[in-house]
């Protein structure tokens, strides 16, 4: 009987030695998670607030009306408060609504540009699906991703233009363990990064949109975290609502 309560004891020890153990490792992957979409985040801030530059510069000296500098003053303010959430960032979920806030912000700047130039104001549409860093998209196109199926996606104009003659847009690629591969296809942890950009507007919407791999069973995407998430970074490319950028390609300011 000692012998089978010692065994016992020693067993409980083991499994709480081993919940411990997943607990911890849970924690490491959390952190990992979180620290991955922290850079993501704070690369397309840090892209706005050189957009914000290159817009300064483009309307210095010239007359704003109140509408201008009221949507000037709203994409400062976005950008600002997208700064301190980047800072702040406690779950992965957050970044949902400081990509919504980056979306914003880069809408109130065309709509300074067309104030500006005596242009109407276009309407609010979601981001351009091959790099939210493109800003608003302009329309929908058809596309075929190979291997996965075709969906309407949201692009802006140079994206839609490069679709419509059968050459590769510029997608925004992301490190994904050993690999880099398209934003979307980065497993469960982007999934709020993709979603956050995708809330407002017109056009194609994402959650229809996202699911590529459902038609060929291919792992990753939304849907799965194919091979865990402690073994590489996101470092994706910029690009840039005016068309300047050094990776993912040029938008459509």
């Amino acid at each position: 009987m000692e012998w089978l309560l010692a065994a016992l004891g020693g067993g409980g020890l083991a499994l709480a030695a081993r919940y411990l153990w997943v607990r911890r490792g849970s924690r490491r992957l959390d952190r990992a998670e979180l620290e991955q979409i922290r850079v993501l985040a704070d690369d397309d801030v840090t892209l706005l607030g050189e957009e914000l530059r290159r817009l300064g510069e483009r309307v210095e000296g010239r007359e704003l009306g109140a509408e201008a500098r009221r949507d000037y003053q709203q994409a400062l303010d976005a950008y600002q408060s997208a700064q301190r959430s980047v800072r702040e960032l406690k779950s992965v979920d957050d970044i949902s609504t400081i990509t919504d806030t980056l979306a914003g912000a880069r809408y109130a700047m065309i709509c300074v540009l067309a104030r500006v130039d005596g242009r109407p104001i276009p309407e609010r549409r979601v981001p351009c699906f091959f790099n939210p860093q493109h800003g608003p998209s302009t329309t929908d196109v058809v596309w075929t991703w190979p291997g996965r199926g075709t969906r309407t996606v949201p692009a802006c104009a140079q994206d839609a233009a490069r679709v419509k003659v059968h050459d590769d847009p510029e997608i925004r690629y992301v490190r994904y363990g050993t690999r880099r591969v398209p934003y979307w296809e980065a497993g469960t942890a982007v999934a709020p990064y993709g979603r956050g950009y995708f809330t407002h507007g017109g056009g194609a919407t994402f959650i229809a949109l996202a699911a590529f791999e459902g038609q060929s069973g291919a792992p990753g995407g939304w849907g799965s975290w194919d091979g865990g998430i402690g073994h590489g970074g996101f470092d994706g490319g910029h690009g840039g609502f005016d068309g300047v950028g050094d990776g993912g390609g040029g938008g459509d300011g």
